[in-house]
């Protein structure tokens, strides 16, 4: 009887000793906002007029600066900031998935693959899903099909989805304009995407909403970042993140929300422009039909600050890198051209890890950029009218690709500085805050930005 007694309180004991596992904050939301492309050297100029955001970054957490992923791009990216795992990991290297057309053909960039099928790793909202959490998204990508949302406004309305039926039901929006809606110009879907949030949270209430605003981003690449055209994007920005934010009060969540406010990449000015297919076509490993590429031994598909370099055929690869190797590394403006083994240094998977993958990666010094342009006959040109001088894509380590990061209200302490995070730590920052816990990640929960007891 007495050892049956002891059982039972060594039990008792062990039970009271064993970490709860985390319960979903059911009674809370966390919103995820995306300004795409805010670097951080542009959100320490203290005449950035975005004045909400300085008072949201007052009144918590703020990082001094947030290091990307390679490639340095909106896609990869974005899926970093939900998985809290680099692209080799999670498989998104592109804004969308590079097929591969045959063994003399270019590769094919088809961006509306289904999310499952670009994404190898679970998600922040995966999670949160199959916590019972209600989850809702506003041109996130990539989430198509992702089955994992109950409500979303995608980059590509639908008239037939539920919110954009609730959107014409309610004269928000008219059957034209969805129609139209990737026609239209970018401020003008920044509108209506805060116009879709505004009405998810109010009629849905969502526990978690990812946001993405994107006209920062193409004013950026249309005029350069940092000038005056740069600077009123990021002021637009900040009123659709305020109007995000009344909405949010307004519905009941004034003393229970959370917001962070990150971004993507930074941004870079280029004045040069380095065309690599030009140089393939000069050396007879590509073929040309009018302004495409119609066949190809060797193949650059660029991403601004950097290019992927495909051999298609396998048989070929052995004779042709080290003379593609050699032709790019004496070209103006290419920094470094980079083999697989250097790859995993990169947080790059390898090409028999994943066949999106380029057989060289190469990166582009200061003040130049990539384009896949073919036809023409310097392989190096000034800034044009139909390549714009803004650009991203660089190498993740250079200081001009830091984003920002701005942490505001429920779990989270106020007037903390961060000094230097990684956009690996935002999924599993995000998760705790919901009560929930990412395992196997490569980031970490930024616990110093969160009050305890939330």
């Amino acid at each position: 009887m007495l050892l049956r007694l002891l059982l039972c309180l060594l039990l008792l004991v062990s039970l009271r000793a064993t970490p709860a596992a985390p319960a979903p904050a059911r009674d809370r939301i966390v919103v995820l906002v995306t300004i795409d492309g805010f670097p951080a050297w542009v959100w320490d100029d203290p005449a950035l007029p975005m004045p909400f955001l300085r008072q949201l970054a007052r009144e918590g957490a703020t990082a001094q600066a947030m290091k990307i992923a390679n490639p340095a791009i909106t896609w990869p990216n974005h899926t970093t900031l939900v998985t809290g795992v680099l692209p080799a990991r999670h498989g998104v290297l592109f804004n969308g998935m590079m097929l591969r057309q045959g063994p003399d053909k270019p590769l094919k960039l088809e961006p509306w693959k289904n999310k499952l099928e670009l994404v190898r790793v679970p998600t922040v909202y995966d999670l949160a899903f199959k916590a019972g959490l209600k989850t809702a998204h506003v041109d996130w990508v990539p989430t198509t099909n992702a089955g994992t949302f109950h409500w979303e406004f995608g980059e590509r309305p639908n008239p037939a989805s539920p919110i954009e039926r609730e959107l014409l039901a309610s004269g928000q929006m008219t059957e034209q304009e969805v129609r139209e809606f990737n026609q239209r110009n970018p401020p003008w879907r920044d509108v209506y995407w805060t116009r879709a949030g505004i009405h998810i949270v109010k009629q849905h209430r969502p526990h978690l909403l990812l946001f993405h605003l994107l006209n920062t981003d193409a004013v950026n690449h249309r005029f350069g970042p940092g000038n005056h055209a740069s600077l009123t994007a990021y002021a637009f920005a900040d009123t659709c993140l305020r109007d995000l934010f009344a909405a949010v009060e307004a519905a009941g969540f004034k003393d229970k929300a959370t917001f962070v406010i990150t971004t993507d990449h930074g941004f870079k000015q280029a004045k040069r422009i380095i065309r690599p297919n030009v140089a393939f076509r000069q050396a007879g490993w590509l073929r040309t039909q009018g302004p495409n590429i119609s066949a190809c031994d060797v193949v650059a598909n660029t991403l601004g600050g950097s290019a992927m370099i495909f051999v298609p055929d396998a048989g070929k690869r052995a004779a042709l890198l080290p003379q593609v190797k050699a032709l790019l590394a004496k070209l103006e403006g290419v920094e470094r051209v980079f083999e697989p083994g250097e790859y995993a240094a990169l947080g790059l998977p390898l090409p028999e890890q994943n066949n999106q993958m380029g057989d060289l990666f190469v990166a582009a010094k200061d003040g130049y950029a990539f384009t896949h342009y073919p036809t023409g006959e310097d392989v190096v040109t000034d800034v044009i009218a139909d390549v714009y001088p803004g650009h991203h894509g660089y190498l993740a380590s250079d200081p001009k690709l830091d984003g920002m990061l701005v942490a505001w209200g429920h779990g989270v302490r106020r007037g903390v500085q961060l000094g230097t995070i990684r956009n690996v730590d935002v999924a599993p920052t995000v998760a705790a805050l919901l009560g929930l816990k990412m395992e196997n990640v490569d980031g970490r929960v930024l616990v110093e930005a969160l009050a305890e007891g939330r």
